[in-house]
C-alpha cells in the first residue's frame, strides 16, 4: 500500500492510496466509522481502471491521523482472526 498525505485541515485528513484493494479500505472505514469522535469516513475510487483511491475522514475532537492509525491496528487485528477461524474451520 501506497499512502499519501494529499490535504490536512484542523479535524479533517484527507488521503491518496495506490496499489490496495478496495475492500481492505472498507474494513479501516468501517472501524473508523465505530469510533464516536469520527463525524465522517469514505473512501472512492478515482477511476474503475486504476487502483487509486481517496480516503477522507473527519473527526470532533480527535487527530484525524491518529484515527486512521489506530483503525487500521484494529482492521489488522480483525483480519488476523478472521484467518485463524477460516484456518480452524477448513481443518474440520
Amino acid at each position: 500500500m501506497l499512502a499519501e498525505i494529499a490535504n490536512v485541515k484542523d479535524n479533517e485528513i484527507e488521503l491518496k492510496i495506490r496499489e490496495e484493494d478496495i475492500s481492505v479500505l472498507y474494513i479501516i472505514q468501517h472501524e473508523l466509522l465505530k469510533e464516536k469522535s469520527v463525524d465522517f469516513a469514505g473512501v472512492i475510487q478515482k477511476h474503475p481502471l486504476t487502483n487509486e483511491y481517496q480516503m477522507r475522514v473527519a473527526t470532533k475532537r480527535k487527530d484525524p491521523m491518529e484515527v486512521v492509525q489506530d483503525a487500521s491496528a484494529s482492521a489488522q487485528e480483525y483480519s488476523k482472526d478472521l484467518l485463524t477461524m477460516i484456518k480452524s474451520a477448513l481443518k474440520k
